[in-house]
């Protein structure tokens, strides 16, 4: 089991708390903000059926969607033991993980009652893996923090961006405000159900950074479900871009604050000062497990970026 997903470390950066322009967080909020950056050291759980056949989508690979879906038939982790995994986590020194309950092809590491492409329902291990790691956390004192995409392959009603139009999806089927009633139900499910949450990681925004115009995700409506739900609990969003009021923390994948080796990083974007900030990369080449991909990072590479990162203002 242990091969089935990769470890992403997250790196919490220093910041300051103050409100940002349009957005006043809460005390719980602020407090939550600060435990945050206490924590310094995350691991990041990239794993879901994409770790059984070993890629993310794409249509590079010539795999039809609906054969990459099927992946789930043989999802079946039957040696994986949450308490084992976070407890090496904990003593690794990490202070939070951060999950991937639901990726870009919509399929939810979750009992959702929202629809059948689930852990649960789809896959012949049928067990609730976020319910697991919950329960492991809660125990060890570890905060949890659940990934989201806002993007959804597997959906008519996703408004296709530019993701989608490789996938099939149909522009005619869209319908986003049914699809954002979807939304909250999902995250409705993930804060009522699985005691306190650390954050929500919110992942997909770019998908619509090629339209003719800027796409309305209704960022606002469902950042303010989220506080309704746990007012303690973070929003962040992984758009490459400033943050938008309501956000409560600021990450970037695959670089330093400040920095934009990736060429990811939207060119009018600023480094926030009033949120903690996170480092997100991976150890190896990919976010999922690739069986082929053995380009893991040196121990000196590691060492580089925690100090790196320390000196932008991090404690890790």
């Amino acid at each position: 089991m242990k091969k089935s997903f990769i470890l992403l470390l997250l790196l919490a950066c220093v910041g300051k708390l103050w409100a940002q322009p349009g957005y006043t967080p809460t005390n719980e909020n602020l407090e939550s903000r600060a435990q945050f950056e206490e924590c310094r050291l995350g691991i990041f759980l990239h794993w879901g059926i994409y770790s059984i056949l070993q890629q993310d989508w794409s249509a590079e690979y010539e795999m039809p969607f609906e054969t990459y879906m099927e992946g789930a038939d043989y999802l079946y982790p039957y040696r994986f033991n949450a308490r084992e995994w976070v407890k090496a986590f904990k003593d690794a020194g990490a202070g939070y993980i951060t999950f991937t309950s639901r990726h870009h092809e919509g399929f939810s590491m979750w009992a959702t009652k929202q629809n059948k492409y689930n852990i649960v329902d789809a896959t012949p291990y049928g067990k609730d893996i976020v319910a697991q790691l919950a329960d492991a956390c809660h125990e060890e004192g570890i905060r949890l923090h659940l990934y989201y995409s806002l993007l959804d392959w597997s959906r008519d009603d996703y408004p296709t961006g530019r993701t989608g139009r490789e996938v099939g999806c149909v522009p005619s089927r869209n319908d986003y405000p049914h699809y954002l009633e979807f939304m909250k139900a999902q995250l409705t499910e993930l804060l009522t159900n699985y005691g306190k949450i650390g954050a929500i990681w919110f992942d997909g925004m770019w998908d619509h950074d090629q339209d003719a115009k800027p796409f309305d995700w209704h960022e606002g409506e469902l950042y303010s479900h989220i506080n309704s739900l746990q007012p303690a609990c973070l929003v962040g969003n992984n758009h490459h871009r400033s943050l938008i009021p309501g956000e409560d923390f600021q990450m970037f994948e695959r670089d330093l604050p400040g920095e934009n080796t990736t060429g990811w990083v939207h060119k009018d974007a600023k480094v926030s000062t009033t949120t903690p900030l996170e480092t997100c990369t991976t150890m190896s080449d990919g976010w999922g497990y690739k069986i082929t991909d053995d380009q893991y990072k040196s121990l000196s590479q590691l060492v580089s970026l925690l100090v790196r990162t320390s000196g932008l203002g991090a404690t890790c």
